[in-house]
């Protein structure tokens, strides 16, 4: 019978764990459907992805998928403009990581070499953001945007920002990419692990009946 209860022990340990673990409270992350499933696509006030963009591609490291853009101005006004990817997902209170991979890639030919500014923002507050700056025409540089919060029980909107100084020139623009948007949620469910529980002391006196 020992033996046994040290099994149940051991499986309640886990299973709590992995309840207790992050799991992504986003869909379509890395644009694995291929589109922009569970996203929605918006520019600043005089903001654009670049002619026909934003599209899927693929990830120009290689291994998934990725939003691609050539963001800038519309017409040049000196300031910060491009475009936006948002989605509203659901938490319950406690602490999470949130997080989005991204990538600058000259296009070769480009005249207003700036690879962008990438900001991590969660409803309408800025965690994270990084400027690239200047970019030859055949760099590529990437990373990860990372923060952790306390979000409240409920609704929250995580936004991707892709922004440049300069206008959208077909042929003379730096890409931009972004991909693996996360949100790990940490707090488990209370009421779940108390199913849980139950679950398992009913193993137990499934498995003592068994024996006697």
């Amino acid at each position: 019978m020992h033996r046994y209860k040290t099994l149940i022990l051991v499986a309640m340990l886990v299973l709590v764990a992995a309840h207790a673990s992050g799991t992504n409270l986003l869909v379509n992350g890395s644009f694995e459907s291929g589109d922009f499933a569970g996203w929605t696509i918006g520019t600043t006030s005089n903001g654009t992805w670049g002619e026909l963009l934003p599209i899927v591609a693929t990830w120009p490291l290689g291994g998934m998928n990725a939003a691609k853009g050539e963001v800038g101005q519309v017409s040049s006004n000196g300031l910060y403009e491009g475009g936006i990817l948002l989605q509203t997902f659901y938490s319950r209170a406690g602490a999470a990581t949130l997080s989005f991979d991204w990538a600058a890639m000259g296009d070769g030919v480009q005249e207003n070499a700036d690879g962008g500014f990438f900001a991590l923002v969660l409803d309408g507050t800025t965690l994270a953001q990084f400027d690239v700056g200047d970019i030859g025409p055949n760099d590529l540089f990437n990373g990860t945007l990372s923060a952790n919060a306390n979000l409240t029980a409920g609704q929250h909107i995580f936004e991707i920002d892709v922004l440049r100084p300069y206008t959208s020139l077909p042929g003379g623009t730096p890409f931009q990419y972004v991909t693996n948007a996360d949100v790990e949620g940490t707090v488990p469910e209370p009421s779940s692990l108390v199913l849980l529980a139950s679950g398992v002391l009913g193993l137990a006196g499934f498995l003592r009946r068994k024996l006697l």
